[in-house]
């Protein structure tokens, strides 16, 4: 009888603290929206892309989506990457949206494309296309670019990463800064 006695006392203690825990334990799922099932759909990753002497190019991507099951063409949005030209040199390149298509190893970004070449030049254009199997790259719109030697306005750009050469192409409009001409 004390026992029992003892273990009612027991459950009339412990009882009030049984309550209803008011933290919630939350999990964060999206549910995937229609078609997102039958494509590839990554959020916040990076590709890694290996051109023909073997050197890796990253780029980032706030999402990437298969633009049909099972192809090998995917939509990048906000691709942000680093591509390696030498031991020292490099190029940044960032732009809203792109495309890799894995087949032909050819990036295309599109819009508002930024170019950011580690000595200083910067170039905005709407459109670059990359090969990385040949380590070329071009784009056909205009194109603005700034560096520490002046301004210049051109149609479009032929890129050869092999020789790291940055070709101009079409009408050119070139501004040089004057204190560039001067000793230093």
């Amino acid at each position: 009888m004390p026992s029992i006695a003892a273990v009612l006392i027991g459950v009339l203690l412990v009882f009030p603290s049984l309550k209803k825990d008011v933290r919630d334990f939350k999990l964060d799922i999206t549910m995937p929206k229609k078609g997102e099932l039958e494509k590839l759909h990554v959020e916040n990753t990076v590709l890694y892309i290996t051109d023909s002497k073997n050197q890796v190019n990253n780029f980032t991507a706030q999402s990437i989506d298969e633009t049909a099951p099972g192809s090998k063409l995917v939509k990048l949005h906000n691709p942000e990457g680093m591509m390696p030209l030498s031991k020292e040199n490099w190029i940044n390149i960032k732009s809203p949206t792109g495309y890799f298509n894995q087949s032909t190893n050819i990036i295309q970004l599109t819009e508002d494309v930024k170019m950011y070449y580690n000595e200083g030049m910067e170039v905005e254009t709407q459109e670059l296309f990359y090969d990385f199997n040949s380590r070329k790259g071009y784009g056909n719109q205009p194109v603005a670019a700034e560096g520490i030697f002046g301004n210049l306005l051109a149609e479009g750009f032929i890129f050869d990463s092999d020789n790291q050469i940055l070709t101009f192409t079409g009408h050119s409009d070139i501004t040089v800064h004057e204190e560039s001409f001067k000793e230093k």
